[in-house]
């Protein structure tokens, strides 16, 4: 073997693909630590609060937009977050190996990263539907989720814009956390990460939501 062959195997294995082995290793790390958190009683997902629940305690996306497309909020965020790592490494080292196989050269780093963020959509997509199937539904007091109007909210994730919903945390009158979409009741409102907001109205499976008072919150 070449010398010149056996730098592009360097190439192939290291330094080009620097980003998608360490994607790879950062779902294994992720992995582990969920197992961990399982196995002395916890769950990122307890924390991160990031499962949507409709009337029936299905869980459901994330409203529109790329998340939803993506079905945040399908799968704890912690094991979707992993599973987007997944795809994108691999996506990133097959582009990689197909270059190597046909050409002899890898592709710069600057070149096969944004082909291989656009390759994992689909698959990333695909892979936590999936994996959104299989997870145990949560239970939940029976409750409607008309029920949940008036009483005040959480934003957890993101920020909502009218047209653009974000996550909020509501805990009923059981005590029982539910993670729903909200999005501003007015047209020109802004609700931001970490903000408290009064759920106004149900519409579809989402809520209108407006900036609770500061009585509300106490």
């Amino acid at each position: 073997m070449t010398v010149a062959r056996k730098l592009m195997l360097v190439d192939l294995f290291l330094g080009q693909n620097a980003l998608f082995y360490s994607a790879l290793l950062l779902t294994v790390a992720l992995c582990v630590l969920e197992v961990i958190l399982l196995l002395i009683g916890f769950s990122s997902s307890d924390s991160a609060g990031l499962y949507g629940l409709d009337g029936d305690g299905d869980v459901t996306g994330s409203g529109g937009g790329i998340l939803g497309y993506l079905n945040v909020g399908r799968l704890p965020f912690t094991l979707f977050f992993a599973t987007a790592c997944a795809v994108f490494g691999l996506t990133g080292l097959a582009i990689q190996q197909a270059s190597f196989a046909v050409t002899g050269q890898v592709l710069p780093m600057a070149v096969v990263a944004p082909l291989a963020l656009l390759g994992s959509v689909p698959g990333t997509r695909w892979i936590s539907r999936l994996l959104g199937r299989l997870m145990p539904k949560t239970e939940t007091t029976a409750l409607s989720q008309h029920d949940l109007v008036g009483l005040t909210a959480i934003v957890t994730l993101g920020v909502a814009k009218r047209g653009s919903p974000a996550q909020a945390r509501v805990r009923d009158q059981f005590g029982q956390n539910h993670y729903v979409m909200v999005e501003p009741a007015r047209v020109e409102e802004v609700l931001s990460e970490g903000q408290a907001v009064l759920l106004t109205q149900r519409a579809g499976h989402h809520y209108y939501a407006t900036a609770a008072t500061p009585l509300l919150t106490q």
